[in-house]
């Protein structure tokens, strides 16, 4: 069997396995969402090995969405770190067998009670120290051993995430909330940039009767491919160097063309606190690559499509 076609079988394994989790479950993830949106300290994710590493990234989501989150070490806590844990925090450990020494420990000096586990049965020694237990069994991992950890971790991974989602959900967490821990990056910048910060205030203006050539020499001397008709008090059009080819195309006598037969009089206009995403829809829905910023009587500038690739 070919390496490509392996791969996707595996592929397919794990969906699979997710997909007949999802229909046989019966967790109470409310009592979960619950217990970590009433939670007044920190909630602390913990885990060994593989679910270490999951309850890591776990932890590193729900702090990106305004949970305040940290990794402990289920080892390092039994050596010290227990007092990075207390009592109003609430604890979120991950272990497929549920048995794991090192979580047990933790769970037992513990100054908080409030423990979320997730195992892959409901009869587990860690289920029974939890206040919430969600059982996160998969029929086969996809190694051909059925040993090493692959879709037991990506099904607690995604049942992390969908706690992580829902919460979102429940506290209307906007995209402006989400900017506030994503301040850097291309990410960061995508969320927090608006049109006013990436508008061109200096547009040049012709006015209706202006004729052909003196709209080419304005475009010439603007560098935006266009000109705007009328003036800021007034926006009457815009003028781009697609405009004045189809003008020409269609026009018997291209050279007696002024701006009002050329102009596209109902440019789009849009707001200054526009979003980079927003104005990226615009801009593919609408096939343009300018959009103004402002209003007809009010406006401000212009953003063109290959402004936002500058980020």
């Amino acid at each position: 069997m070919s390496i490509n076609k392996l791969t996707v079988q595996s592929i397919e394994a794990q969906a699979k396995s997710l997909l007949d989790m999802a229909q046989h479950d019966s967790n109470d993830y409310e009592a979960a969402v619950n217990l970590i949106m009433s939670c007044t300290g920190k909630l602390v994710f913990t885990g060994m090995g593989k679910s270490g590493i999951i309850a890591r990234k776990l932890a590193a989501t729900f702090s990106s969405t305004g949970v305040a989150s940290f990794f402990v070490h289920p080892g390092e806590a039994y050596h010290g770190d227990l007092g990075m844990i207390e009592e109003k925090d609430v604890i979120f450990a991950f272990s497929n067998s549920g048995e794991t020494p090192e979580l047990m420990n933790l769970l037992k000096y513990s100054r908080t009670q409030n423990v979320i586990a997730v195992t892959h049965s409901h009869q587990s020694a860690l289920a029974g120290l939890s206040k919430v237990h969600l059982e996160c069994r998969v029929d086969k991992e996809i190694c051909p051993l059925n040993l090493a950890p692959t879709t037991s971790t990506t099904a607690a991974l995604v049942m992390g995430d969908a706690i992580c989602a829902s919460i979102m959900e429940l506290t209307k967490f906007s995209e402006n909330d989400f900017a506030q821990f994503h301040p850097g990056g291309t990410l960061g910048k995508s969320l927090l940039t608006k049109a006013k910060d990436l508008m061109t205030t200096q547009v040049p203006f012709v006015q209706k009767t202006d004729a052909l050539h003196d709209i080419l020499l304005k475009i010439s001397e603007g560098r935006l491919g266009l000109v705007c008709v009328g003036g800021n008090a007034r926006v009457e059009g815009v003028i781009t160097d697609g405009d004045i080819r189809r003008a020409i195309a269609h026009s018997s006598e291209p050279n007696t063309l002024i701006a009002s037969e050329i102009a596209t009089t109902n440019p789009v206009f849009i707001e200054e606190g526009m979003g980079l995403n927003d104005m990226n829809v615009l801009f593919r829905e609408k096939k343009i690559v300018s959009l103004l910023v402002g209003s007809k009587t009010n406006f401000k500038g212009v953003v063109q499509f290959y402004d936002l690739h500058k980020m």
